[in-house]
């Protein structure tokens, strides 16, 4: 049985969460004995065409509506596969059909996608609904990821989120039926060459801080987590990992306002390895994101051992499961109460250290492949397929 598997974002600088989701999405299918074949773009990290006649054939292949794959393997590739694709469902509003021999079982597609395979169960995942309920953390236009939406669940055979919290704004925002969402929640899985590595690397930033690691954003509260940095009076540093997003520019105007801007630290990018380092070594990490659907900075942490704060309510009070400090995410006053606390008080990071142990344990990769295996198996059975997407 072999499970396709979307390159959308896998590709892009600096990664994602969407792309760490895949990745982890195809170890847990080996681990559950199952095949992939990726559907793969062949002008993925390409410069966009400049010259007429580029511009040209990429126009003219969007209005295709179906498109034929090319084996590559146990994979697939297209021409220009996505950015195409794009193009079709912002004019025409229908996605595009992809089609090729020995297609796999089961299509996932990683994120809500313009693009469908017809004649086998599509699955998409819905990451979360922020620019349809928090619209000013975010830059993506609201009416066409509306549209989006809708479309990808009308087509799909299954909806798969990642929290009880997006599954709950599923059936409140898109109306979905709740029985045909899959909550099969994710996995932190870090590859042994990184465990190993991050012993010998040489360290991003300095140890025994508190860091943030991520994009920086609005919607990740990175302006009232400099401020509040600054008012709790540590002589920790403030670790930022991570490459500007979304109004980056105001949220680290905070830094003109912080009493010691030397003791934070910014960090634009680096490897794995040096990431699980820098966790390790923290004192906790912080994350007091405005809006989340998972949040997987909290288990990744957790999982190393390392103590962690991170907002109340939503989907990040799931994920931390009684296991962080949780504050109110635009109280920047109670943010500043908790890296204060955790400043001094080893025995809180301590009970932090051990609560995140056992909770980290409900995000095996065991345990995701089990549940991955399980709910692939029952879509791909005869029943499933005659409901699938034509």
């Amino acid at each position: 049985m072999r499970i396709g598997l979307d390159t959308r974002n896998t590709g892009r600088a600096g990664g994602t969460g969407v792309a760490t989701y895949a990745r982890v999405l195809a170890e847990a299918c080996h681990r559950a004995g199952l095949g992939t074949a990726w559907v793969d773009d062949d002008m993925a990290g390409v410069e966009q065409p400049r010259s007429p006649a580029r511009r040209t054939c990429r126009a003219a292949r969007s209005l295709l509506p179906s498109r034929r794959l090319r084996p590559t393997g146990p994979s697939f590739t297209g021409r220009d596969l996505y950015r195409t694709a794009e193009i079709r469902d912002r004019w025409a509003r229908v996605p595009t059909l992809l089609r090729a021999s020995g297609a796999p079982d089961v299509m996932h597609w990683t994120c809500p996608l313009p693009l469908r395979w017809p004649g086998v169960p599509n699955v998409v995942t819905i990451h979360d609904l922020i620019p349809l309920l928090h619209p000013d953390l975010s830059d993506t236009p609201k009416a066409r990821l509306a549209r989006r939406l809708a479309q990808c669940c009308r087509d799909a055979a299954a909806v798969v989120t990642i929290s009880e919290a997006v599954r709950r704004d599923i059936v409140a925002v898109l109306g979905i039926p709740a029985r045909r969402i899959a909550m099969l929640s994710q996995a932190v899985w870090f590859p042994e060459e990184d465990l190993a590595a991050s012993h010998t690397v040489a360290s991003p930033v300095p140890s025994g801080g508190f860091l943030y690691f991520g994009s920086l954003e609005r919607r990740k509260n990175i302006g009232r987590l400099i401020t509040a940095h600054g008012r709790s009076g540590t002589r920790r540093p403030l670790i930022l990992i991570g490459t500007p997003g979304f109004g980056a520019e105001g949220e680290l105007a905070a830094l003109a306002a912080h009493p010691a801007p030397e003791r934070v630290h910014q960090v634009s990018w680096c490897s794995r390895a040096m990431l699980i380092r820098a966790m390790r070594e923290a004192r906790a990490v912080v994350f007091p994101s405005l809006a989340e659907g998972f949040g997987l900075p909290i288990a990744e942490a957790m999982t190393l051992g390392t103590p962690v704060v991170t907002s109340a309510g939503h989907a990040t009070e799931e994920i931390a499961g009684g296991a962080a400090l949780l504050v109110e995410a635009r109280d920047g006053d109670a943010l500043a109460d908790a890296l204060r606390c955790l400043d001094v008080d080893d025995a809180r990071c301590g009970a932090l250290r051990a609560a995140g142990l056992v909770r980290a344990a409900d995000f095996t990769l065991d345990g995701y492949a089990a549940r991955l295996g399980s709910f692939y198996r029952g879509l791909a059975s005869p029943a499933a397929a005659r409901d699938s997407v034509r």
